[in-house]
């Protein structure tokens, strides 16, 4: 298939156009109802808002348990607020103050995540667009049982189609997470091309790594609800997803079992054939993955086959070759790394192939049972309590939120007052007087591209604003064109649907869509189409302005929370490594009385996975944040080197942890001189230590020790270079130096440390393939 056709094809079957659709099926079909049959425009608009502020809140991710009370949390509180604004509508003096207590309490939502922004922001559009429509009090009661009933309808249709449609759903997220894992894939692969600059391709990577996380994420909020139990109809689905997900992490696991020197590799093959073959043999794997998972939306099975035999082959042949060259003497440490790079490969080539076979035609599906499908799973979901406890706490300026509440309420207040002054300084103007009939475009556009950081305001406000002038452009060009209605009719909503499927993931796309089929729309509602786009795209610059300019008062930058975030990163692998030795010890003991114990068996393995998961969350913070800091003002960045050194040791630290766990839980015990080093880092990543045991100045490296040495010597180092830098920063206390006497011996350790492989998997829960990473 063409590289084209499959990306659109890979677009029709995606969660944003499943759930794009059926926004436009939700909100549309009653309007078309009571606008073209009962003829009933007010009403009909009025069903349309409230059906519109639940579909906001009806977003790919979560579960269908939480969607459901998000919903709810919505259609009770927007309709409240509402009520309220339309009853108060006809006071002016009481508008600015209850429009703005409002304002300021659904964006304090946002402390509860991006779930309770929707909702917070859901609650706001709804009461906005009551306070456009001049009512009385007895019309506001009749307005907002229309509203409420669009609420209703919207929350019903999107219950029965989520049930109708379970299974499709199921399928296209976890798709979605496979394709998000074929894109790391491929970002990967760019490390081992030398013709491309290694710094631009970590700044590729780290964002695919986020993405990744995001969508792995809500692949296993799906599955761990819906476990396979071998009673249901439907339950060959629920298998072949959990076998898929299980060998998708360990897929990743395999890959990122180990630190990575691309620094290293480059400088001593720079001019070898073997980057080339590894390049390519995570290309195809990407690519080979990437039509699997197509095949798993579409319900269909798979008929693509890709074979990486002829580049593993070639791998084994070119360290054959620099074996015989006397390359294990001369550098040791660098053959060691390109002989693990060729097992990972391997290891991961045998999982996609897994992840396939599950997709073939006629083949037995089996769960895989190496882990226990039980309640302790419930661990890794997504879990968000609503507690008034947690709002209350953030009501200072330490929050962050609290601080993006102010400005919120700010904007809009600023915008309130000039639209309540302007008709009576100006009051014989025509044109003011039409320009305020659509003010509330520059509130709601505000809403739309306020964040609670400076970086993620900026950036929404230029794809806002450029956006906003191009489906201006394109709209009026559309209407030199024709005047034929049904055709305007369908592209609007055409332009809807995209417009709903695009905002998530290219803002500057969906705000052009967006902005088409809202002008088209008031094209049905007035003849001065003309004037309706020129005020759409002045409302729109008014709005960028003051978004933009309120960004400097209460002003929130990473700098106020870097830290914190850089010290939870370094205690969440201090606990990922004291869980990792404590299940390697169980194991060891366990391995000596039972002849093949599983990890299921194992109490500390859960506590182990749990911890390992909550250190990639921790790391994908910091490395969020350091990322938004560089796109604010350099003036507002701090520590921006010692920071990144931080980020790479840790992402060092957690890796090596995974590679070495494995080998250790295989062992009859710990060989005594490893022990010892595991100490002296695990002390050195503990901040209520000043004094840690000396490390050893030599550790075991005889037979299949010597798969151990290299990881635990990068760990040394790199927990080293984290305290060292962690004193400056005044994160960790410094170390007594007469306590770390031995800590400078020397020992064989990457060089290249500046350099991240930013590597940030997810947690799950195990199979067959688990055994050799955990």
């Amino acid at each position: 298939m063409d590289l084209r056709a499959e990306n659109i094809t890979k677009f029709l079957y995606s969660p944003s156009l499943f759930y794009a659709v059926r926004k436009a099926i939700g909100v549309l079909l009653p309007v078309v109802i009571f606008l073209g049959v009962f003829q009933k425009h007010n009403e009909g608009m009025a069903f349309a808002a409230g059906a519109l502020c639940i579909a906001l809140i009806d977003q790919p991710g979560g579960t269908k348990k939480s969607r459901f009370n998000e919903m709810l949390a919505g259609l009770i509180m927007g309709n409240l607020a509402a009520l309220i604004t339309g009853l108060i509508n006809p006071y002016p003096p009481l508008v600015l103050i209850v429009i703005c207590a409002q304002v300021f309490f659904f964006s304090m939502l946002s402390v509860y995540g991006v779930r309770g922004g929707f909702i917070g922001f859901s609650c706001m559009l709804i009461m906005m667009l009551t306070l456009s429509t001049p009512l009385t009090s007895e019309q506001a009661l009749s307005h907002i049982q229309y509203t409420l009933l669009g609420s209703v309808s919207y929350f019903l249709f999107s219950i029965i189609s989520s049930y109708i449609f379970r299974f499709r759903e199921e399928r296209q997220t976890l798709a979605d997470a496979l394709y998000a894992t074929a894109d790391y894939m491929k970002a990967r692969a760019d490390l081992y091309d030398t013709a491309k600059d290694l710094d631009d391709c970590y700044r590729q990577l780290t964002p695919k790594m986020v993405s990744m996380t995001n969508r792995h994420q809500t692949a296993r909020d799906v599955v761990l609800r819906n476990l396979p139990e071998g009673k249901y109809r439907h339950d060959r689905q629920r298998i072949i997803l959990w076998n898929i997900f299980i060998d998708m992490i360990a897929l990743l696991d395999t890959l990122v079992a180990t630190q990575t020197d691309y620094v290293r590799l480059r400088e001593r093959f720079r001019d070898h054939d073997i980057l080339l073959f590894m390049r390519d043999t995570l290309f195809k794997q990407s690519r080979t993955l990437n039509r699997t998972a197509l095949s798993l939306s579409r319900n269909r099975p798979v008929d693509y086959r890709n074979s990486v035999k002829a580049e593993l082959r070639a791998i084994e042949f070119e360290i054959e070759q620099l074996r015989n060259n006397g390359l294990p003497k001369e550098d040791p440490e660098t053959y060691a790394l390109a002989v693990q790079i060729l097992r990972r490969m391997r290891n991961a080539n045998r999982f996609i192939n897994r992840i396939a076979d599950n997709l073939r035609e006629n083949t037995q599906i089996e769960p895989l049972n190496t882990l226990r499908r039980d309640h302790s799973l419930i661990q890794f979901q997504t879990s968000q309590e609503i507690r008034l406890d947690k709002l209350r706490r953030n009501l200072n300026m330490e929050s962050a939120i609290f601080r993006y509440a102010l400005r919120v309420t700010l904007a809009v207040f600023l915008v309130l007052l000039t639209i309540n002054l302007a008709p009576l300084l100006y009051s014989d103007s025509a044109t003011i007087r039409a320009l305020t009939n659509h003010s509330y475009w520059i509130v709601i556009t505000i809403l739309i591209i306020m964040r609670p950081g400076f970086a993620l305001t900026r950036q929404r406000t230029e794809k806002r604003l450029t956006g906003t002038i191009l489906g201006c452009a394109i709209t009026l060009l559309l209407f030199l064109l024709t005047d034929n209605a049904a055709i305007l009719f369908i592209i609007m909503l055409l332009a809807m649907v995209l417009g709903n499927a695009f905002v998530a993931t290219n803002y500057r796309l969906g705000s052009t869509y967006i902005t088409i089929y809202v002008l088209i729309g008031f094209y049905f509602l007035t003849p001065s189409v003309l004037f309706i786009i020129g005020e759409r795209a002045l409302d729109t610059a008014l709005a960028c302005l003051i978004a933009f300019g309120c960004s400097f008062v209460f002003p929130w930058w990473e700098k106020q929370q870097i830290l914190k975030l850089a010290r939870k990163t370094i205690q969440a692998n201090h606990d990922y490594l004291q869980n990792a030795m404590l299940y390697a010890q169980s194991s060891q003991q366990q391995g000596n009385r039972e002849k093949d114990p599983s990890p299921a068996d194992n109490i500390f393995f859960f506590s182990t996975q749990l911890a390992r998961k909550n250190l990639h969350n921790a790391y994908s913070e910091f490395a969020d944040s350091v990322s938004r800091m560089l796109n604010e003002p350099k003036s507002k960045q701090i520590h921006i080197r010692p920071l990144n050194k931080l980020l790479v040791q840790n992402d060092t630290v957690g890796s090596e942890i995974n590679s070495l766990i494995p080998y250790l839980a295989s062992l009859p015990e710990t060989p005594p001189k490893m022990q010892q080093s595991l100490d002296y880092i695990e002390a050195m990543l503990d901040e209520n230590r000043t004094e840690v045991p000396d490390p050893p100045s030599q550790i075991e490296t005889d037979g299949e020790y010597s798969n151990l040495a290299f990881p635990l010597k990068q760990m040394q180092k790199a927990v080293e270079n984290i305290r060292k830098q962690a004193v400056e920063l005044g994160l960790m206390p410094a170390i007594e130096k007469s306590q770390n006497k031995e800590a400078d011996s020397p020992v064989p350790t990457q060089e290249h440390g500046d350099k991240p492989d930013i590597s940030l998997t997810t947690q799950e829960h195990g199979n067959e393939a688990v055994k050799q990473t955990l």
